[in-house]
């Protein structure tokens, strides 16, 4: 008992937290944080999906199921640039009444070179999402029968929820910026991107109570990564940050990862692939701690991280926020895609 009561205390007294889904590793699934994104990556064609469990310790957990697709198009066409376009589908499910949301989301972009070391692209995303509950779910006091809980008897409850499908539209903007090894040896490279994002243009509505519609807020996100190498070592320093402002809702997260190269592609072979892993860390201000870890292989990444909360739900979870884990593929190899040209020093 007094296990629940600490939730729904802190429950109540928390605000609205973000309305859109977050991920610890949102780098990984970055059409989500912004269209402009799409396409951007060494490569021609990606694919991710990325599984997020929350709060599993205090019961009904937060779900989240996504995956996401994307290439580059008219890449041998278009002198200074190409396009993008994109596909990013997601499933949230939360709480006892299995609150979820289902969107499907179209994105196109436009990346320009502005020279060797520069690039910008801007994006747009169409989107089509829908709400669904199961009040069924839920317990009431009336269903107390003096002993025990029996689901059979009459809630006295008067309930309905009707899914309601919206539509929604999404534009950002990111720029670039690459420098290549000096040397095959050095590993010195230096590569950034900076971006930011406008979501909820025309403010859907959706329903988030039994008969009442809530306007989503118009979120704004702003982001920045880089990838730098330490000269004449097989070690890079990544460091992220991200920010959200969405209604009253403040969200700032920041990590940074250490990469370590485990494996050059063998020269005249090209038997052996190559591989990396990284270590390191997230950071959400006011919320969670997240230790995290990549490996990569070829053309293969696969991701994992475990939230640590530091909000005072701690309390009730015992610090145990939940894990994240993801896998991408990206053809062809990001390792060599692009080797011995200039364009490809701008995305990482």
């Amino acid at each position: 008992m007094k296990k629940i009561i600490i939730i729904i205390t802190i429950l109540s007294a928390m605000p609205t937290m973000a309305q859109d889904i977050h991920f610890t590793m949102w780098d990984a699934m970055p059409i989500t944080t912004n269209p402009a994104t799409t396409g951007v990556f060494p490569g021609d064609h990606r694919v991710a999906i990325n599984y997020r469990n929350q709060w599993a310790s205090i019961g009904n957990p937060y779900t989240t199921y996504s995956f996401m697709g994307d290439a580059g198009m008219f890449k041998n066409k278009w002198q200074n640039g190409f396009m993008g376009i994109g596909l990013n589908v997601y499933k949230d499910v939360a709480g006892q009444t299995d609150f979820g949301t289902t969107k499907i989301s179209l994105g196109i972009s436009n990346i320009v070179f502005l020279n060797d070391k520069n690039s910008a692209s801007v994006g747009l995303m169409g989107s089509w999402g829908q709400n669904s509950m199961s009040p069924n779910s839920l317990e009431w006091d009336s269903q107390f029968n003096g002993q025990y809980f029996d689901a059979s008897l009459s809630s006295n409850e008067s309930m309905s929820f009707q899914s309601t499908n919206f539509f929604d539209f999404s534009a950002g903007a990111l720029w670039a910026y690459g420098t290549g090894s000096k040397t095959l040896s050095s590993h010195d490279e230096f590569k950034m991107k900076a971006g930011v994002a406008f979501y909820h243009i025309t403010r859907p509505s959706r329903q988030v109570e039994f008969g009442d519609l809530d306007k989503l807020y118009s979120k704004l996100a702003f982001h920045a990564d880089a990838h730098i190498g330490l000269s004449n070592t097989k070690l890079a320093l990544r460091p992220k940050f991200i920010g959200y402002v969405q209604g009253p809702t403040r969200q700032f997260a920041g990590g940074l990862m250490l990469r370590y190269m485990l494996r050059e592609e063998s020269k005249y072979t090209g038997m052996f692939s190559e591989m990396a892993i990284s270590v390191g860390s997230y950071m959400r201000m006011g919320d969670a701690f997240a230790p995290s870890a990549e490996f990569e292989i070829g053309s293969l990444a696969f991701g994992v991280a475990y939230d640590l909360n530091t909000s005072d739900l701690s309390a009730a979870t015992g610090g145990n926020g939940g894990p994240e884990v993801y896998i991408k593929f990206i053809s062809p190899n990001p390792f060599t895609y692009g080797r011995g040209t200039k364009s490809n020093a701008r995305f990482n």
